[in-house]
């Protein structure tokens, strides 16, 4: 793939001080023969951090790509998603070429097979060569292009993680081939599926049979949701699908959510490793290493002094030592476990060794030390 001399300097002296901004990249296509247009916004510390990040293709650029933009800058700004670069293809006045399928196999032919071709071999490759990402990508679509872009997944290997299909029109062969994929892929999947309540009528059926077939797939490696939009038309009800969807894909990676402390925590016999084995998951799923959120540990805290674990706050201390060993947290989680356990005079030592560490949520050294005098008075000390 080629880009024309003026897009490349263009695109090099603006990304040089914008951040979560739109940049424009106009593509020489050798396989389209053609140019064609890519939209593409980093993260906000893109040019200051050495991380690498999740992909999201979004077909119907020209129009889905600033609300999906839009909610990955604004989840990832809060950590309930990761920071991740989004690019749109633009397909203004390519659109029905770009989706021809063959009206016998249903499958991508003439027009269709190099678009497909495009994202696969030219897109994907130009975004991986010139940018810092992980092997985690996403593609999302709308209607016409959302059954497009099933298509990926019934390769033999498969080019996306997630598939975002919003109200998808799909072709009639595509149910039964995707259900015989998931059935037996070896890799792990993410799949989101909508419609709305006030859809068009016949994508609304599709979606609903597209979900007769993909509900009752029991492989484990496919994780799969599907919503009905309420109070929503066909237009409408992809403002809420689209947060919707990039927080299924990456439920896991988010803060402890209540219903995760629900289940998971309160019933772990160690809560701290349920926590260290969330953020291993992470890693595993996304490809991405992050470091425990201080939210995280108090939640976990939660769970021990809910559940009166007390030994297990000194795997919680370690794992505190560990991660954030700037922080008075595991001199806390360490002065609970022996108050707990009825050593208050270790306790005490341990309260007054965070003297100077970084605060870590409600938490610091003063409280700390508070904690510590208290104790004092308590045993008259």
């Amino acid at each position: 793939m080629r880009l024309t001399l003026f897009s490349f300097l263009c695109f090099f002296s603006f990304h040089s001080f914008c951040f979560s901004q739109t940049e424009f990249i106009e593509v020489n296509s050798s396989i389209l023969k053609e140019t064609r247009q890519i939209k593409l916004q980093l993260p906000r510390n893109y040019s200051s951090s050495k991380k690498e990040y999740p992909v999201i293709i979004v077909l119907d650029g020209d129009y889905l790509f600033e609300p999906f933009a839009g909610n990955a800058d604004y989840l990832s700004y809060w950590e309930i998603i990761p920071e991740s670069i989004v690019v749109g293809i633009n397909q203004a006045g390519y659109r029905m070429e770009d989706g021809n399928t063959d009206p016998d196999n249903e499958l991508p032919v003439s027009t269709g097979a190099d678009f497909f071709e495009f994202i696969g071999f030219e897109v994907l490759k130009y975004i991986d060569e010139n940018y810092r990402t992980t092997p985690f990508t996403i593609i999302a679509g709308l209607d016409y292009m959302a059954n497009f872009s099933n298509f990926y997944l019934l390769k033999e290997n498969p080019l996306f993680n997630g598939y975002i299909n919003l109200s998808p029109d799909t072709t009639s062969k595509l149910p039964e081939r995707l259900k015989k994929k998931l059935d037996k892929i070896d890799t792990k999947v993410w799949y989101y599926l909508a419609t709305s309540e006030y859809d068009i009528p016949e994508l609304k059926t599709k979606a609903k049979e597209l979900d007769s077939y993909l509900s009752i797939c029991n492989n484990p490696n496919f994780n799969y949701q599907y919503e009905i939009i309420e109070d929503a038309d066909h237009f409408s009800f992809v403002a809420d699908a689209i947060p919707k969807s990039l927080l299924s894909i990456f439920s896991t990676y988010g803060p402890i959510s209540d219903l995760e402390y629900e289940s998971k925590f309160l019933e772990a016999k160690s809560p701290a490793n349920t926590l260290e084995d969330k953020y291993l998951t992470i890693q595993e799923l996304y490809a991405i290493e992050i470091p425990i959120r201080i939210v995280d540990f108090l939640k976990t805290a939660e769970a021990i002094e809910e559940k009166e674990l007390w030994d297990d706050y000194q795997n919680l201390s370690r794992l505190a030592r560990k991660q954030s060993s700037n922080t008075v947290l595991h001199n806390y989680f360490q002065g609970r476990y022996f108050e707990k356990i009825g050593q208050p005079k270790r306790a005490i030592k341990e309260y007054q060794a965070a003297y100077g560490l970084d605060s870590a949520g409600y938490l610091n050294s003063d409280v700390l030390l508070g904690k510590a005098d208290e104790l004092k008075r308590t045993y008259g000390y």
